[in-house]
């Protein structure tokens, strides 16, 4: 696959990877916001717990009720977070994969520039040593031609 591609590909891996990022952090709100609710319901369960028990029986019965509700609620709490643990660790695994794509597709794209410019560097230096000898070919012809014309002059006087 040629450079250019890979470049694509890479820019496209960026895209999931930046969306993976983004769901990973939705579920991670969502966790904390599951979490501030669990906080708040184990707050009230405490001020129930801590209230004073009242003298009348139907206020009993309510409390008592509300005490059994809190400790539901909390119990549904403790699902919904262990669900958004869950969620959460999905989202961090998605993440992970489509970053060690981009990572391994990077040095992938880096090892394709460096040797495109390894090549680069040898197609110049096999340019400029041709380009070398050439010259030295010249001179030496230039200097061959000049010395045969002195031996003919020295011969003809």
């Amino acid at each position: 696959m040629n450079s250019k591609r890979l470049e694509r590909l890479l820019r496209l891996r960026r895209i999931e990877e930046s969306e993976a990022t983004r769901q990973l952090g939705e579920r991670l709100q969502q966790l904390d916001g599951i979490a501030d609710q669990r906080d708040r319901l184990e707050s009230y369960q405490h001020e129930y717990l801590q209230a004073t028990l009242p003298d009348d029986a139907n206020a009993l019965k309510w409390l008592a009720g509300m005490r059994d509700q809190l400790r539901t609620a909390l119990e549904q709490q403790d699902l919904r977070i262990q669900a958004a643990e869950s969620q959460v660790e999905t989202a961090r695994q998605a993440w992970l994969e489509r970053h060690r794509n981009c990572l391994s597709l990077e040095k992938l794209v880096e090892r394709r520039r460096a040797e495109a410019a390894q090549t680069d560097a040898r197609r110049q230096q096999t340019e400029q040593d041709m380009w070398a000898t050439r010259q030295a070919h010249a001179r030496e012809g230039a200097a061959g031609g000049s010395q045969k014309s002195e031996s003919t002059d020295w011969q003809s006087s």
